[in-house]
């Protein structure tokens, strides 16, 4: 099951750059967890979410502190990090896969269009 954009573990993929977008952590009332209340565990997650990202990724690691709004108007806080890294091959080639695949859908559907607008023209008087 693919994740959504605002929980742990989702991958955007940027299709210009090629490059993913991990989310290591999401708190959040639509999260994974809500932030802790004591300071040491806050840090305590920060750092372990830190450490989850590889070494190399870390420097450019991103935190966004944005509210988040319920649908009775209720905000609550929401704090993501991320991280954007290279796609792999695999993930290349299957995006590769499913590009071809809509563009064929969108091909085909453009042809049964125009076979579609012939027919009715033909359909008319002259």
């Amino acid at each position: 099951m693919e994740k959504r954009p605002w929980e742990v573990g989702y991958t955007a993929k940027d299709a210009v750059t090629n490059k993913i977008t991990e989310t290591v952590l999401n708190w959040s009332v639509a999260g994974d967890r809500q932030a802790p209340h004591a300071l040491d565990d806050v840090l305590l997650l920060l750092s372990e979410a830190r450490l989850s990202i590889p070494e190399e990724y870390r420097a450019d690691a991103e935190i966004d502190f944005d509210p988040y709004f319920d649908c009775a108007g209720e905000s609550y806080p929401q704090v993501r990090i991320t991280y954007d890294r290279p796609e792999t091959t695999d993930e290349a080639a299957s995006r590769q896969t499913h590009e071809r695949k809509h563009w064929e859908q969108q091909l085909q559907q453009s042809r049964d269009r125009v076979a579609y607008c012939l027919t009715q023209i033909d359909g008319l008087a002259p």
